[in-house]
This record gives structure tokens, sequence and C-alpha cells, in this order.
């Protein structure tokens, strides 16, 4: 939002701070502002509001006086005065910030886990080396070479390779990531995807093409001509659309534009967010007419109806919603002009309209979303379908991607607003289509999930999913299209609205996942010796095995060269479980260490009779060899160029430290 706004005071035309800002002040309108209030529109001239980013809906909206504007909209054309009513965190897009500041962002469960395990080794390497310390100083007497042994203790001992490992994996998955047209904002997300067990999405867009067609508009009322309802299916368009069902309502209908030019457009009613409608207000010559178009529940709570016929209605929506294709409820009325006739306030002005028909449009589905799907299933994650569309033409779509019986997994917003706390977390839990749902009940959906301990995948593109996406586990931004505030609460964009995108961006994080496991398995087996050749000599008074130099060498050079060898290996598992070390791999690493570790003590002692540099060279030599075989035992049964590669540079780099007599000596 700008930091200024320009109000009318006193007289005068004043810059304040939007923080100065008080209702009742006077806002002045001008082209390309942000608006940082919610108000009425006094006085306009031309006066057009882009309110997308807030409705999801067409843009822009054209406003005359006694019409709201909303903060965080912006004018796109025009002129005018506002009376500001609501500031702050009473606006309605302060409301939805309270419920992303409240939406805290947490750390990936692999970087609570890589936290904890480092926090404990350091606290026991410490206690240790403390140990160590007082050992060699009263063994030697002297508090310096004691201090040398328990520094290289505690360097072998805490596993810095972890964190070092672990964003080296995540850098390189979400450079891997942004070549798929998936932008990562926030490098533990890449590991998180994979952790990913129900994914939220949206239908149209992202499960459909999002291209609208009309194919056909219905007729419901018999005394309405054809050519009468053709072209109040335009006047309830914008004049200018850019919204895809307008545009292609223009287009199938473009020879009755000429006849809407007999007509003015006399009151705009923009797109209400709660109830899923609009209407414009016409006249021409000694009569007026209203035009409405919307959800079909909402439509009809407008027109002059029976029960019998508003039920006819609903069961013939409910046949062609079936097929899958989108509705819109089409209603009109006319006026006299004079007394009777509209009056400007939309209240009035949008009662006791005929309903005249339906809107059918086809939205075709990407060919990519029923193989994504099937992926899904194998993978054993969850699809929660959110749509702002009918609940009928919605399962349609989902059966035609192989989401089979949902009749009983369907629920509406309004549904879940008459339900209690527990049945509501029942139905966000089972539920598998969600349609016509508040930003609230997206943020209660979410938390329901996560409380249940799903990590969840939420898509969204507008200001109303913003809460939502800040508070899932991944929230993906979809589109060029998506508003500012949804890709800034979310981890992840998404530059291409398609399912399959999502899904094999889910895939990846599992592939980073599975090779961060193969990683660290390597790191413990490595890490182990490293520990016990530092620590038993000392211990026992055998003179310093490793030194210093050594540690470094190890954990600076061959172990990140080493690790790197896994990272881009395929997943052995299409379904992962989300624990990083389990037991049995845990004590498999550890013993393969300890075995390593043995060995290479026993050569050190065989050979110390020749002196601590022989020693030392061969028992070193035993490690590195030891090393090649780990690295190709943690990639078994999958043998890669890059594993292959590695094994060869790491015997090159054996070579060279016992060949090359300045790295030899640097080594002692």
């Amino acid at each position: 939002l700008q930091v200024s706004a320009k109000v009318y005071r006193d007289g005068k035309i004043k810059i304040i701070s939007t923080r100065d800002l008080v209702p009742g002040d006077l806002l002045v309108f001008e082209e390309g502002q942000v608006l940082p209030a919610d108000g009425k529109v006094k006085e306009s001239q031309g006066l057009g509001i882009n309110e997308a980013a807030l409705t999801g809906e067409s843009l822009p909206v054209e406003k005359r006086a006694g019409m709201d504007f909303f903060c965080g909209t912006s004018i796109l054309e025009g002129r005018g005065l506002g009376e500001v009513v609501e500031i702050g965190s009473r606006t309605r897009y302060g409301r939805i910030a309270s419920l992303v500041g409240a939406a805290q962002a947490e750390r990936s469960p692999l970087q609570k886990t890589i936290h904890q395990v480092v926090k404990k080794i350091l606290f026991f390497a410490l206690f240790l080396a403390l140990i160590l310390f007082i050992l060699e100083w009263v063994r030697r007497g002297a508090w310096v070479p004691g201090l040398v042994v328990a520094l290289t203790f505690a360097m072998s001992a805490i596993p810095e390779e972890f964190p070092l490992v672990f964003t080296l994996y995540l850098s390189l998955g979400a450079y891997r990531l942004s070549k798929q047209g998936v932008l990562v904002k926030s490098l533990p997300s890449v590991e998180t995807l994979g952790g990913v067990n129900v994914i939220c999405t949206d239908k149209t867009g992202t499960l459909t093409e999002g291209k609208f067609q009309l194919k056909e508009l219905v007729r419901v009322n018999a005394q309405i001509k054809m050519n009468e309802l053709e072209c109040a299916a335009l006047m309830a368009c914008e004049p200018h659309p850019v919204d895809s069902m307008e545009m292609a309502i223009h287009e199938a209908y473009i020879d009755r534009a000429v006849e809407l030019k007999e007509w003015n457009l006399k009151w705009d009613y923009p797109f209400d967010l709660e109830r899923k409608l609009m209407s414009h207000v016409w006249e021409k010559n000694s009569s007026s007419r209203i035009a409405m178009k919307g959800a079909i529940e909402s439509v009809l709570n407008q027109c002059i109806l029976s029960e019998r016929e508003r039920q006819e209605i609903k069961d013939h929506a409910e046949a062609l919603s079936s097929k899958g294709d989108r509705l819109l409820g089409l209603a009109l009325r006319d006026f006299p002009l004079g007394e009777g006739g509209p009056t400007g306030s939309r209240e009035s002005d949008e009662k006791s309209l005929i309903f005249a028909g339906f809107l059918v449009f086809q939205d075709p589905i990407r060919l990519s979303v029923t193989p994504a799907l099937e992926a899904c299933k194998q993978a054993g994650i969850e699809i929660k379908i959110l749509t702002g569309d009918h609940p009928l033409t919605t399962q349609a779509v989902a059966e035609k991607i192989g989401l089979k019986n949902l009749k009983n997994l369907t629920f509406r917003g309004e549904d879940l607003s008459r339900m209690g706390e527990e049945d509501r977390v029942k139905a966000y839990q089972s539920g598998v289509i969600f349609a016509r749902m508040s930003p609230i009940q997206k943020y209660e959906l979410v938390k329901a999930l996560k409380d249940l301990g799903k990590t969840v995948a939420m898509t969204g593109d507008g200001i109303n999913d913003a809460p939502a996406l800040k508070l899932a586990d991944i929230g993906i931004s979809m589109g060029e299209g998506a508003s500012d505030v949804a890709r800034a609460s979310a981890r992840m964009v998404l530059m291409k609205s398609d399912f399959a995108g999502i899904v094999a961006a889910v895939f990846e994080g599992r592939r980073i996942f599975s090779n961060l496991k193969r990683s660290f398995s390597y790191l413990i087996s490595f890490h182990a010796p490293v520990v016990v050749l530092v620590l038993v000599p000392s211990m026992l008074g055998w003179g310093q095995f490793l030194l210093p130099v050594h540690i470094v060498f190890l954990e600076m050079i061959v172990h990140p060269v080493s690790a790197f060898a896994f990272e881009n290996l395929s997943a052995q598992e299409v379904s992962i479980k989300r624990e990083l070390l389990g037991r049995n791999v845990l004590v498999q690493s550890i013993l393969q260490g300890l075995v390593l570790s043995l060995f290479s003590l026993l050569m050190f002692r065989l050979e110390e009779g020749h002196g601590l540099t022989q020693a030392r060279a061969l028992g070193f030599s035993i490690v590195l060899f030891g090393n090649v075989f780990f690295v190709l035992g943690a990639s078994w049964p999958i043998l890669s160029q890059r594993i292959a590669v590695t094994s060869l540079i790491l015997l090159g780099l054996i070579l060279g430290v016992f060949e090359w007599p300045l790295l030899a000596e640097f080594l002692h």
C-alpha cells in the first residue's frame, strides 16, 4: 500500500501519511493510486478500479457515486472523491491481513531434526572435549597439548557437514525446479515438498485449461425472446471485458453488440464477493433494464418465483452441471422511467427480477492432469479441490480426471458455516470437493489438516487465499495473474497454473529427501571413524592419530565431495516415509563406521613401531579407501555417472595425498 494519501481537509487538498487517515476523510482519487481504506465513492469522473486481487473476478469495475471502494484495490482510470469509512485492521484487506499475520511460518521438519541433532551432539562433544583436555593436562603437565587434543576432538565430533550438505542439496533442487517454472522463495520449502501428503488445489485454470467457451444459452422463461436473452447476457457483462467468461460471451454475441449502442449504462453494481453476482442498469428512451449474472443460487434469491418454479430451475441447473459445464444464472427486469424506476440503490434495484436462463460454459480439462493424479494416488497424496463453481460441475470434472463417488464428499461453504466445529473438522478431513468457501473457511481447512498431522500444499492467486497460503506447509502462488499479496504469502511461485507442475514439484522434493537420506547415512558412516580415531588414541595415551588439519581435510573437502555424489540420484520409492534416518539405517551406518575405525586403529598400532608418521599414513589411507566403499554402498543399487566420477576423484585424491610431497608434508 502507499505510504501517503491525498485528502480534502478544511477546504484544501493535503498530502498526509496513510497512518493519519481517519473515518470521514475525503480521499482524492488519481490514476495508479492504491487505496488505503474502505469507503464510499462521493464523486466519480469515469472512475475505474481494479478489484481482481480482492475478489478474483472481472476487472476493471466502474465506480459511481454511492458505491463502495476497498483498501488494497487500485485505480486504473478516472478521478473522483471518496469518503473513508474503515481504516487499518477494520478494512476487508485488514481482516485478511490479520489472518495472514496469525499464520506464522514454521521451520521445516528436517530443519527441526537437524537443529536438534546438531545441538545434542554439540553439548556431548564439548563435555568429552573437556574431559580430554583435563586428561592430557594431567598426563603431560602442560595445558597447550591438552587444548589441541580437545579442539581436535570437538572439530571431529560436531557434524558441521550436515547443514552444509542440507543447504547444497536444497539449492540445487531449487535450481532444477526453476527450470520447470517453479520459483522457490525459501530453501527449506524444497525439502518440505517431499513430505506433502495433501494438495489443496483450485479447479479452474489448474485442473482445467481456464479458457472458457460459451457452449450454449439456455432459455428458462418462454416469455423472453431469444434475441432479448442474448442482449441481456451482454448487458450483464462489463462493456470492455477482461474476464475470460465475459470475453466468451462478447465473442459469441458480437452481432448483438450493435443493439447495445441504443442503451446507456446508468448504474454498475460490481461483483459481490459474498453473493457471487453482479448487475448493470441500462437506460433507453422511456425505459430502464437491469441485467444480472452470477451463481445460480444467488441469482435465484433476487428473483420472483414460486417454490415449484425455483425447484424446477435448480433441478435443471443440476442436470446441466452434472455434465461438467460451468453455469451462470441470468436474470433481468424492465423498469419504467420516473416513479417505480431504478433508484441507484443496489439493495432496491436488485429485487423482484425475472430468472431468464443459464449461461453454459465449457472449460477443457488439461491433458496432463489425469496421469499426475494417478501418480498422486500411488504416492499416497490426497487431493482436495477448492472451487468457486457449482459443486455438481466440479464433481463432473473430478470424475473425468479419475476421482469417483464424490457425492458425499462434497461440501459448500454455506453448509460448513452451519456445522459445529467438530463436524467441520471431520468434513475437512474426509471431503474432496469444497465449493464457494470464504477466506476464513480456507484457513480453517488448512489448520484442521495440519492439526491432524498432514503436510499441506495449498494453491491460490488472490488476496482471499493469502491467509491459507501463509499457514500451509507449502503455499503455492499460481500463475502470472497472482496478486502481490498471494505471492508474498506463498513459499513457492508456480509460473504456469498447471496441476501437473505442482505434482512434479512434490516428486522433486521427494527425490531430494531420498537423496538426503542417502547422504546423511553416508555422513554418519564416515563421521563415526573420525570421532573414534581422535578419541580412542588420546584416551589411551597412544599419541595423536588425527590432527586438526586432517579433520579440516576430511570434513570440508572429502565429505562434501562425497556427499555431492548422491544429489541427483532418482528416488527408489514412490511413497516416502518422513523419517530421515530410521533406527535400522542409523545402527547400520554406525556399525560400518566402527568396523572401519577398528581396522584403521589396528593398522595404526601395528605400524607405530616404524614411527608416528608412517603409522598415521597407513591408518589414514585405510580411512580414505573406506570412504570410497561407503559412497558406493550408500548409492547401491544405483551406479550413476556422478557416483563413478566421484569415486575416481576420491581415488585420485588419495594418490595425491601420498604421492605429492607438498601435500603429504602438509598433512604430516
